[in-house]
């Protein structure tokens, strides 16, 4: 049986082979990151031949002998251009995906032992990572946590410093440890020396420290998590909520603690973890109640027939954000790359002497809404109609565009100057920043067209301020959503409630999502499912 005993060995004869290399002077974190970068990918090759590969070997799920191992060496690198005897190991261990062939894994090691080839440091962390498969679907032996934790220290004192990858891999292994998975915080810090840490190794951490009756960690970590705009996967909220019901005193303001969170950060809940909340309700139904619903028109409730709360802010948030809107979005460190001091004074100057406006319209956004390379004619004509749309129903509109529009259309930018306010920038200028410069100092009340997601302006203006961002964008923005061949548009109007986990009068309403996805959609589009959920 594959232990301890043999993980001694090799790291013993790995010592010896480096001295008698000459190796052992080397910095120890220069030989490992030399080892990364040399990391090769599977090349294009056959794929038939390596599914049948699995299907013969690594789907049985238990030992095989050394001549199969053998055989699968020899296919491996005779077969795939970028597979060679120095990542062959990694590769093999990389195939072995699913906690069932931790068997398969640890048979492979005893044959490199009786082979007297060395794993190195990418093979082990694929040894951890088959560790941790396996402790997802069943309880890790003490024998099975000593190996982990013994190849960790093997690891770590064969180099300084670590890689972010092997970083990574020692996480997800101690993490399925009872006793040392607090370790794994230390590897979290050091990948932050060369990386962002990725979400799989923050959610894993967060899981294991809820499950360990830390919170203060696991949130510390999430939240840490949401500045780098990182999304928890399903399995810390499942972590969370497991530990929560062990405790049914505090179990109440644990969850309220996680619906907060999912409130502050505009977070949607997968089924996944819709699933476990009704489950927990139906089991502690003095606690918790909790019902699947939708949402019928102007955003009511199927459920309690309540309607979900107004998206609008306060005139105290709109004015904060509005102060912060110049100097954290339109003037930058940066902006003057694509924009002028001028033309920044130009347009402010504008603005006062012509606002307030019902509406601020991105021309070219606009026009080239339906395509880019279309006739300029075409193109005047669709901002033309827009225009339009605004002005039958009495808007007072500004159309922000470049000043090479000056050679569309006559007739259409005729129609326009003479029903808007027109300002057209440099051809190089981004309109952005313009464009929601102008709808902000024009007021609580305007509103401006657009299809751009403006992320990148959400996110400068930080944490606090993006969630009071998107709710003002969500309640203000108009986009085009197609026109008909007669030339009429269909435009999409705000949606004005919230799209948001709240309380409406103590009952929470919470979006969900079909499955996780680590790049949500920042559009705003009206969930299908709901949860309402009210805590006793």
């Amino acid at each position: 049986m594959y232990n301890l005993r043999i993980l001694r060995q090799f790291r013993y004869s790995w010592f010896a082979q480096t001295s008698a290399t000459g190796l052992s002077n080397a910095p120890p974190h220069r030989l490992l990151a030399s080892q990364h970068k040399r990391r090769p990918q599977l090349g294009a090759a056959p794929s038939e031949q390596l599914d049948q590969l699995k299907t013969d070997y690594f789907e049985r799920n238990g030992e095989l002998s050394n001549e199969d191992w053998q055989r699968v060496r020899h296919t491996l690198t005779d077969t795939y251009k970028y597979i060679n005897g120095h990542n062959v190991d990694a590769v093999i261990l990389g195939m072995c995906n699913t906690g069932e062939q931790l068997p398969v894994a640890k048979s492979y090691l005893r044959y490199l032992q009786t082979q007297g080839l060395e794993p190195n440091a990418a093979t082990l962390g694929r040894l951890l990572r088959v560790y941790n498969a396996a402790y997802h679907i069943r309880a890790l032996s003490d024998e099975e946590q000593s190996e982990i934790v013994h190849i960790c220290d093997m690891l770590q004192g064969t180099h300084e410093i670590l890689d972010a990858s092997s970083c990574e891999h020692l996480i997800h292994g101690l993490v399925a440890t009872n006793h040392h998975w607090k370790r794994a915080v230390r590897f979290l810090e050091m990948m932050k020396v060369t990386t962002a840490p990725s979400i799989s190794a923050y959610s894993a951490l967060a899981s294991k420290a809820f499950k360990s009756d830390q919170p203060e960690l696991a949130w510390r970590l999430l939240e840490e998590m949401l500045e780098t705009r990182k999304l928890p996967k399903c399995e810390v909220y499942l972590a969370h909520l497991d530990s929560s019901a062990r405790d049914v005193k505090t179990f109440g303001s644990q969850v309220e603690r996680l619906l907060l969170f999912l409130e502050r950060h505009d977070i949607q809940l997968s089924d996944k973890v819709a699933q476990q909340l009704v489950a927990l309700a139906q089991r502690l139904p003095n606690q918790l109640q909790v019902t699947s619903t939708h949402l019928e028109h102007m955003g009511k409730c199927a459920a309690c027939q309540q309607h979900l709360q107004h998206v609008a802010i306060s005139d105290a948030q709109f004015a904060e954000l509005r102060g912060s809107f110049l100097d954290k979005v339109l003037i930058r460190k940066d902006v003057f790359q694509k924009s002028t001091p001028e033309e920044v004074a130009r347009f402010k100057q504008f603005v006062e002497q012509t606002a307030p406006y019902d509406c601020v319209i991105d021309g070219l956004n606009v026009a080239y809404s339906t395509g880019t390379k279309k006739p300029p004619q075409q193109l005047a004509k669709l901002l033309a109609t827009v225009v339009r749309y605004f002005r039958e129903r009495r808007k007072r509109v500004l159309v922000l565009g470049r000043q090479h529009m000056r050679s569309w259309s006559k007739p259409a930018m005729q129609y326009i100057q003479s029903n808007a306010s027109v300002f057209l920038t440099n051809n190089l200028s981004h309109d952005d920043p313009f464009l929601l410069y102008a709808t902000l100092r024009s007021g609580q009340e305007t509103d401006f067209f657009s299809r751009d997601l403006m992320r990148s302006h959400a996110f400068l203006l930080g944490t606090e301020l993006k969630s009071t961002f998107r709710r003002w964008q969500q309640e203000h923005q108009y986009s085009l959503v197609t026109q008909t061949q007669t030339g009429q548009i269909i435009v999409k109007e705000p949606i004005r409630y919230l799209l948001s986990a709240h309380k409406v009068n103590n009952v929470w309403h919470i979006p969900c999502t079909e499955t996780y996805t680590p790049n949500p959609t920042d559009r705003f589009e009206v969930p299908e499912k709901w949860l309402c959920l009210h805590i006793y």
